[in-house]
């Protein structure tokens, strides 16, 4: 979880006396190397957490935020246009598009606030980041809104973001390819939670990338999930039945995705099978399977490497502009 670790990054830092500039982009055009919500601090010796886009781009901000260090208040926003003929401020990028950022000195005084971030990450609880000049506010919401950014004027402006419920990935299945899931679904940013029906399987206990391994039936699942945009099933289970008994669980659940491994023939028996016990059969048209982008994936990594391939074209599609 890169967020998690980042506002740690903040944490540590405010607690040792010094300050920190967190930076977030907070709108970007599809040509931009960062997306909105990306976020980087930077300390006064330099060091930094996290990524706006990177390049040329990301070494100019980290100089600008620098600069900005004996700064209190949040009320520099920066928009950057890449291209070299604008009268803006430029990249040293050519591929179109811009990004505005926002730079918030932190200190010691913002102590309970990054507390209050951390303590809501870590019990999975939703609230809202809210930015704006000379304030940062953390505050209880209902459900996950959208991320915005309203930018009226350099003095006029909020950003809002719904934060503290991290991207999870339920993986539905310990075995081999569970364990590169989870691996290659903790690399990019995902809180992962590894079901199985077995203890002793040693896939599971070298897994070292799950946060949470659960052992219960699978036809428990649905129960120990939760619904939302930010919540992605994955069923790599080793046997038929597993995956039946999984799917049945899930698919009537409020999540982003939900995937399925098997063959055409294994995936045809399933569906005839819960369309026996009565599941309407329109939820089977929600299921990607088989699952992952096609690319002959054969070893569990290469499917791993498929199915996080599927889950981010599925992830950042409602962000595409």
């Amino acid at each position: 979880m890169k967020e998690l670790e980042l506002w740690k990054f903040i944490s540590t830092t405010i607690s040792s006396g010094k300050k920190v500039v967190l930076v977030i982009v907070a709108e970007s055009s599809n040509s931009s190397p960062g997306r909105q919500g990306f976020k980087m601090a930077i300390t006064e010796e330099a060091e930094q957490f996290g990524t706006i886009g990177g390049g040329i781009m990301e070494k100019d901000m980290i100089e600008y935020s620098l600069d900005l260090l004996f700064e209190n208040e949040n009320k520099f926003v920066k928009k950057l246009y890449h291209t070299d003929k604008t009268k803006f401020e430029k990249s040293g990028l050519i591929c179109g598009g811009y990004q505005t950022m926002i730079f918030s000195v932190i200190d010691k005084t913002q102590a309970t606030l990054i507390e209050n971030i951390l303590s809501s990450i870590g019990k999975k609880q939703n609230n809202e980041l809210i930015i704006s000049p000379g304030k940062i506010e953390y505050n209880a919401t209902d459900g996950i809104a959208a991320t915005s950014f309203i930018h009226n004027s350099d003095e006029d402006w909020q950003y809002n973001e719904s934060t503290g419920l991290p991207l999870i990935a339920y993986i539905s299945g310990g075995g081999h390819v569970g364990l590169a899931v989870s691996r290659v679904m903790k690399s990019i940013g995902f809180y992962v939670i590894v079901f199985d029906h077995r203890e002793d399987v040693f896939t599971i206990e070298q897994n070292e990338y799950a946060d949470e391994i659960i052992i219960t039936q699978y036809e428990e699942i649905g129960n120990k999930i939760i619904e939302g945009e930010r919540s992605y099933i994955i069923i790599v289970t080793p046997m038929h039945a597993g995956d039946k008994e999984t799917l049945k669980s899930v698919i009537e659940k409020n999540v982003k995705y939900i995937g399925m491994m098997g063959s055409k023939r294994k995936i045809k028996t399933i569906f005839d099978g819960l369309r026996e016990a009565g599941v309407n059969e329109k939820l089977f048209e929600r299921v990607h399977t088989p699952i992952g982008l096609e690319i002959e994936a054969e070893s569990p990594e290469e499917i791993a490497v498929s199915i996080a391939a599927e889950v981010i074209k599925i992830k950042n599609s409602v962000t595409a502009q």
